[in-house]
């Protein structure tokens, strides 16, 4: 699960970095490491000083932290706490101080905050104006409504067409606005129509329904009317003579009337949309995410007849995705002609691609009798031998299918340590990140890196990954190298934070330690500030309810959700809810990774559906994309970790290995290409 940075306590932090320091003594700063030391010390004091109110401490501290390189935000927060004795001047003189420094921002949106509470609209609007660019839709609505309290009415109510026209809810600073804009007439059944639209465009229908109750004209009002009919009753599509096709706007309503349909009856939405697609001018891209959407849906949810269904919307295999599901809706029969079939009708570039490779050979394989392998064995030893060359789940697969070396093609940095001093000196804001880092204050942190990136060369981008991680910042550094291509530098991309904790508590719940490790890369990339829309938290990106189970399970102290960005709290119930799906699905890796990401309820709905498939087919065809994707990560990230930790590794189980879809036989005689 993908995980933005959250706003956690400044105890609660992404590193302890009393150890990463030490690795990074070389890089110079302006200060020894002991006056670092104390004056971060003194930084602190001050600062909780500040939040508290006080001005007095920061008065008297202020000179000897001149050169701390977090003095910047100091001196914001004493602007912030006497917004009511400065001036505009005072902001700009900071902003031209610190034109690099995040808080500059701050305190300009604090700023227009506080002029917009006070109602002094004109100094707003003065303020507005210094800002580099356009802010959020709070602030442009402040703008709006200072702009009509200074007179400037036509600008107010362009400036309030502009917020009206979206397809979803403003901010309630807009409201003042809309109210004074609809009051002067300036609401027209033409925006009010345009704005229905748009809300149903965006699946906004409690928005439509209020914006309905403002069109009133029949031109209007009838198109309306019959969206909320066929909304109720998406059957009256049938009706040929209820809508006019030539129409755009009856093109949208048969488009929505028909996904209100898919999940009641997806087979009556297909024969629906057909007759409908056949005969109006339905855009291109219009037709064909709502084919697709059809398509997957049968092919998902593995329908009976479902690849009949997805022929008749796309005979002519023009959707890729669509035709990758193909293939593996053959695989959950097992015909392999139409494997070999359906993957043929793929772009070549994807028919080269490690997933589709491995399966046409599997393909060849078990449509040829053992006895007439050996003419065409120059052939499948080559494709084979191709892909045992990659780094990757299905390169993994196929190394430990045919007993040959793993091929980890790790290729070390190529940088010097005065690149990476160069790097700091010309950018005085990693010197702050250094700083927020040893304060585990990560909100800082990718401030800092925000304001940065814009302005790094194409070189400096490149050094930015060894950079983060020299300074213990992995996840940075694994999401640098991601960004720049930078595959094949193993040290940056699978590094091993925390190492003691994962090591003890995969000990303690008797799993697999490279496992554990692989989990944690995959789901955070060791950012222990990570939190995901679905809540998950941490390290090892627990949701806090199954966080509690854990916790009851083995009687570890938890009481709230925030203590899942402490490390060992995460790791301790992270490893005790995979010990507890281990079991749960009788020491099988696969299954149990997949229920990490997807749940023990989907899993095991899978394995009574497909359960019989061979293993191999059965990752192949989890319905959920991003499960099936990262069950594939964390088995060839876990032979990567095996292999740099302990020198060795293989990809599955003995008990595992017996169920992949080739046979002992055939194992064996891939096994004896050269």
């Amino acid at each position: 699960m993908k995980a933005p940075f959250c706003f956690i306590s400044r105890v609660v932090g992404l590193f302890v970095l009393s150890t990463s320091f030490s690795s990074v003594a070389s890089i110079n700063l302006p200060s020894s490491p002991s006056n670092i030391s104390e004056q971060r010390t003194l930084f602190q004091q001050v600062e909780l000083s500040l939040e508290s109110g006080s001005n007095t401490l920061y008065q008297q501290h202020k000179e000897t932290l001149d050169e701390y390189p977090l003095a910047g935000h100091l001196e914001y927060l004493f602007l912030k706490n006497r917004l009511s004795h400065i001036s505009q001047q005072d902001i700009d003189t900071f902003v031209a101080d610190n034109p690099r420094l995040p808080q500059s921002s701050r305190i300009q949106y604090k700023w227009l905050g506080w002029l917009a509470r006070k109602q002094r609209w004109q100094a707003y609007l003065q303020a507005y104006n210094r800002l580099e660019k356009q802010p959020g839709v709070r602030y442009q609505c402040l703008q709006g409504r200072a702009l009509l309290a200074t007179g400037n009415q036509s600008a107010a109510w362009q400036r309030a067409q502009n917020l009206w026209l979206v397809g979803k809810s403003q901010n309630k600073a807009c409201d003042p606005l809309f109210h004074q804009w609809k009051k002067a007439g300036q609401l027209t059944q033409s925006l009010a129509s345009q704005r229905f639209w748009l809300a149903v465009a965006n699946g906004k229908t409690s928005l439509a329904r209020y914006i309905d109750r403002s069109i009133t004209q029949p031109f209007y009002k009838d198109d309306t009317q019959l969206f909320w009919r066929v909304y109720r009753n998406p059957a009256l599509l049938k009706k040929a003579s209820l809508l006019d096709g030539t129409q755009a706007k009856h093109r949208q309503i048969m488009v929505y009337g028909v996904k209100r349909q898919i999940p009641h009856n997806h087979d009556k939405a297909l024969d629906l949309w057909l007759t409908l697609r056949d005969k109006h001018p339905f855009a291109p891209d219009v037709r064909g995410n709502l084919d697709k959407r059809l398509a997957l849906r049968f092919a998902k949810r593995f329908t009976e007849h479902a690849e009949e269904q997805i022929a008749r919307i796309d005979p002519e295999y023009k959707y890729t995705d669509v035709t990758k599901w193909r293939v593996r809706l053959a695989l959950e029969q097992q015909d392999w002609e139409s494997v070999k079939r359906n993957i043929q009708q793929l772009p070549e570039a994807e028919q080269q691609h490690a997933s589709w490779s491995y399966w046409q050979e599997v393909a060849n394989i078990k449509l040829s009798p053992s006895s007439l392998l050996v003419p065409p064995e120059k052939e499948v030893s080559g494709t084979l031998d191709r892909l045992r060359q990659e780094r990757s789940f299905y390169g993994f697969l196929v190394a430990d299918l045919t007993g040959k070396p793993f091929q980890l093609n790790h290729q070390s940095a190529r940088h010097s340590q005065a690149e990476l001093n160069q790097l700091m000196a010309r950018h005085n804001g990693f010197a702050r990140i250094k700083e927020w880092l040893a304060l585990d204050r990560m909100v800082q942190v990718q401030s800092e890196l925000n304001r940065i990136k814009p302005r790094l060369t194409v070189q400096e981008r490149r050094l930015l990954p060894y950079l983060a991680h020299q300074l213990g910042w992995h996840h940075q550094a694994i999401m640098a190298a991601a960004r720049e291509a930078m595959w094949n530098d193993l040290d940056v991309r699978f590094p091993s934070p925390q190492e003691h904790l994962f090591s003890h508590y995969a000990q303690k719940r008797g799993i697999d330690y490279s496992w554990v490790v692989s989990i944690a890369r995959q789901e955070s990339a060791f950012n222990p500030a990570a939190h995901s829309h679905a809540g998950a938290r941490g390290l090892m990106q627990l949701i806090p309810s199954t966080a509690r189970q854990a916790a009851r399970q083995k009687q570890i102290p938890f009481k709230k959700a925030s203590e899942l960005y402490k490390p060992e709290t995460n790791i301790a119930l992270g490893t005790a809810h995979l010990e507890w799906l281990t079991r749960q699905f009788e020491d099988n890796r696969v299954f149990a990774t997949a229920a990490y990401n997807a749940g023990g309820s989907a899993v095991r709905r899978w394995l009574r559906a497909r359960g019989h498939l061979p293993l191999d087919v059965w990752i192949e065809t989890i319905p959920y994309d991003e499960t099936r994707r990262y069950v594939k990560n964390v088995l060839a990230f876990r032979v990567i970790y095996s292999l740099r930790e302990q020198g060795e590794a293989t990809m599955f189980s003995p008990d595992e290995s017996m169920r992949l879809a080739l046979t002992p036989a055939e194992k064996t005689l891939i096994a004896s290409y050269p």
